[in-house]
């Protein structure tokens, strides 16, 4: 079978999967849009499939593509990396970075890191990929994104991590909110307040899971699946929320909110940048990962090693 294809066609055929587009596909490959086409269809025949059928907007792979692609994908990452003598040229390079994360993580990293490297590296492209925690693992598997970020704590054998950024919870709510009148805010406050939910899949939090540990249950009226958007609910409310410190200090609603400590001592988590092990001496991708630390470390995000929460009676 392998002496039947012309592996020029793999490379084709790793493009129209990652743009899942014939016409971005074309572009990226520098490519005539027909060429593309032409190519797809011999491997259509050498593999006795139709590889990609039409859908608006562009073309979804069949079940047997996907499963050819990330070994495909994988081998074609090995062959450019032989081919380069481990170099990479950022002022030249025109690679494509696929990443997971939330929007928190994004803003934290990403916005700092794309405005930097616009002089630096004008050619490069990252897309953002919708995340969780729970198919961040099985994205960075199949090759459907080169990195992740996120608070994980369970990896696989075959991922690699590096610590960017410990997280400290505070409560967010308004000025003027009504808890704050109280010398301290108490446990039982906390708990009956509305509160306001960040949940990337709208499922229970980890900090619903802890606080149901001890045997408690917040008051949850609404759930969002974007950091962003809290501080601005919190302005405008009497809603409360535990969230990263960061998600309100960074905001542009910042000066309308106050930041106390909860009265319950939710565990330090760590943002750690995830990437699998076949990815590890691609120069290319470890340029990026340098260069995001370089950012985190200008933000004074670098991970530390938390202290134990402070102990609070409740």
């Amino acid at each position: 079978m392998l002496g039947a294809i012309d592996l020029n066609l793999l490379r084709i055929f790793d493009a129209v999967m990652t743009e899942r587009n014939v016409t971005r596909a074309a572009v990226l490959l520098h490519m005539t849009q027909p060429a593309v086409s032409n190519a797809i269809n011999r491997l259509r025949l050498t593999l006795q499939d139709p590889l990609f059928v039409k859908v608006p907007g562009g073309v979804l792979p069949t079940q047997r593509a996907e499963l050819l692609w990330p070994p495909i994908r994988d081998a074609l990452a090995r062959i450019a990396d032989t081919l380069k003598h481990n170099e990479f040229d950022p002022a030249r390079s025109e690679a494509v970075f696929r990443l997971a994360m939330s929007d928190y993580v994004a803003d934290q990293v990403i916005r700092p890191l794309f405005v930097e490297q616009q002089q630096v590296a004008p050619n490069i492209r990252i897309h953002l990929h919708p995340y969780s925690l729970d198919n961040a693992g099985i994205l960075l598997e199949k090759g459907e994104v080169d990195m992740a970020a996120g608070v994980y704590s369970n990896f696989g054998s075959s991922l690699r991590t590096l610590p960017l950024e410990t997280l400290t919870y505070v409560c967010a709510m308004r000025k003027g909110h009504p808890l704050l009148a109280q010398p301290r805010l108490t446990l039982d406050s906390f708990l009956r307040a509305r509160h306001l939910m960040v949940s990337l899949l709208g499922s229970v939090a980890l900090i619903d899971h802890e606080l149901a540990a001890h045997g408690h249950r917040r008051n949850v009226v609404l759930t969002i699946n974007q950091f962003a958007l809290a501080p601005r609910l919190l302005a405008e409310t009497d809603l409360i929320c535990v969230v990263p410190a960061n998600t309100v200090r960074n905001s542009p609603y910042s000066h309308l909110l106050e930041a106390v400590q909860a009265p319950f001592p939710f565990a330090h988590r760590t943002v750690n940048l995830v990437w699998h092990e076949r990815s590890d001496n691609l120069p290319a991708h470890r340029w990026l990962r340098e260069e995001i630390l370089k950012v985190c470390k200008a933000q004074g995000m670098v991970f530390e090693q938390a202290p134990p929460p402070e102990s609070h009676a409740y």
